[in-house]
């Protein structure tokens, strides 16, 4: 799939910036093609250890492994007052540690829209502790609206070592009976007033249900839902994982309580800035008001990735007509929608308050990349220099290139200002469909000894006059280079009014 090449691509041109664990790398690359192949399955209910309460058997694989098999875990650390249920509040209790587990769940329920729920009388479903071997995990601040399912978890184990980031073994929690997609939103260690008790790992989660999956559950006639907590362990020396499931934690679920969404169609075109070869407009096809957030649908360009800037004064924010904002959270998973449409989720909602006849859409930056080239130059180490080629109406001056030895091509791309660091918004390849998976592995290799950040980008490495760009092959007289726009900003700093009608 398109989307496939392209994150491939982008993955073999930045993966190594990011400091996490070999870990998540393997199991990113290795979990995918196991669930679809059928290598890897959950353990049958035979194997399964000893669960909370009685558990259904399972049929189906996971949709969370298939929807999200990587997380990235951002660690917070807060301190500030708390406001919870009183029913919650007594159960976190039992929780060694609940000073400091309160001070981080303010913040999280701020941010994720359940505080506002709580201030306005939408309790959560009752949490739920399950034990096994020397393992307590407690299941709290559980939401279910039609789209959205959110959860917090705090564990406790003899197992490993929560505090060490580089760990081999973790362990995770998601739903078991919903079909969905998630990760976590969040993770803090609690040290415990004890100092003989071990630290408690707490952890936000968030996930989005397939369509129809709230109704169906309704439907059933089922009066719980199910988490599965699963144990992954990764060897670094053989390069493998491996995933079992540990125990079922099974919590009643009254279908009253579930509050049903708000918001409308809109259909609404959004003008951007005049001047860009490629994009004129975005659009607005549904606003979904829920009792924890808000999620406006966005539809951009088909063979296009469209992304926007998060915490920062150029990221995108809804607000109502009484002046209150609500920002850009796109924290846990991202909804996966057709080709060119996109999901902005903003935390907290108007859902409890109806004196709010409308919201206004600000949108300050967008990121565009395409997935495909879009222009292509023939080149030879031979060729009169310097050669300038055009790509989406800018000149790029290519001063010299020279192929090495080792096994790539290395042009000098002339700066456009002596301070420039690097050249934005464009990529190079020699393959029209970007470096195929088994080169992979020794392209890295190259990458790590020619010390550079990735291929296919220009950048200054080494207070050179020129950016260099390196781009790995073998000789050949003469060499087609594919261009891509990728990581491209554009600047749009505009209000949307958005009005609906219910």
């Amino acid at each position: 799939m398109k989307r496939d090449r392209k994150l491939q691509m982008e993955l073999s041109e930045s993966i190594d910036r990011i400091a996490v664990p070999d870990s998540l790398y393997r199991f990113a690359e290795q979990v995918p093609g196991k669930v679809e192949s059928g290598e890897w399955t959950p353990p049958a209910d035979s194997d399964r250890p000893p669960v909370a309460e009685p558990a259904r058997p399972r049929s189906r694989i996971p949709a969370w492994l298939k929807g999200a098999a990587v997380a990235t875990i951002a660690v917070v650390t807060f301190s500030a007052g708390v406001k919870v249920s009183p029913a919650f509040a007594s159960y976190m209790k039992s929780v060694p540690g609940f000073e400091i587990a309160v001070d981080w769940l303010t913040q999280v329920r701020e941010r994720d829209g359940v505080q506002k729920a709580v201030d306005n009388g939408y309790t959560p479903i009752e949490p739920v502790t399950v034990r096994f071997g020397g393992t307590t995990v407690k299941i709290g601040d559980i939401y279910l609206t039609d789209e959205e399912l959110l959860f917090k978890a705090f564990i406790r184990t003899d197992e490993f070592d929560v505090t060490d980031g580089r760990r081999s073994v973790d362990l995770w929690v998601h739903p078991d009976n919903v079909k969905a997609g998630g990760s976590t939103t969040g993770s803090s260690i609690a040290e415990t007033a004890d100092s003989g008790e071990s630290p408690v790992l707490q952890v936000s989660y968030k996930y989005h249900l397939e369509p129809g999956e709230a109704r169906r559950l309704v439907e059933s006639g089922e009066r719980e839902l199910r988490f599965a907590i699963t144990r992954h362990t990764s060897d670094s020396v053989k390069r493998q994982t491996k995933l079992e499931q540990a125990a079922v934690a099974s919590v009643p679920f009254d279908p009253g309580k579930l509050l049903h969404n708000r918001g409308a169609e809109l259909r609404q075109a959004l003008p951007l800035p005049v001047g860009d070869p490629d994009w004129k407009e975005l659009a607005v096809e549904k606003l979904t008001i829920q009792p924890t957030t808000m999620n406006v649908r966005i539809a951009g360009k088909e063979g296009w990735d469209l992304s926007f800037p998060r915490d920062v004064p150029e990221a995108p924010y809804l607000k109502d007509d009484k002046g209150n904002v609500y920002r850009y959270d796109p924290s846990g998973p991202g909804l996966l929608l057709d080709d060119g449409k996109f999901h902005l989720p903003f935390s907290s909602s108007v859902f409890f308050d109806r004196d709010v006849r409308s919201l206004t859409l600000h949108i300050g930056d967008i990121i565009v990349g395409e997935y495909e080239p879009s222009a292509s130059f023939a080149l030879s180490t031979k060729d009169t220099f310097p050669k300038t080629v055009n790509f989406k109406g800018k000149d790029i001056v290519i001063e010299g290139a020279e192929f090495h030895e080792e096994g790539y091509l290395m042009l000098k791309i002339k700066k456009e200002r002596p301070e420039q660091t690097g050249l934005a918004g464009v990529s190079f390849d020699l393959s029209e469909k970007g470096m195929a998976h088994p080169e992979m592995e020794r392209t890295n290799e190259l990458r790590e000894r020619l010390g550079i950040d990735g291929f296919g980008i220009a950048q200054d490495y080494s207070g050179k006059p020129y950016l260099a760009l390196y781009l790995p092959t073998s000789e050949r007289e003469s060499y087609t280079v594919f261009m891509r726009r990728v990581n491209d900003r554009i600047v749009v700093n505009r209000d949307y009014p958005l009005q609906w009608d219910e």
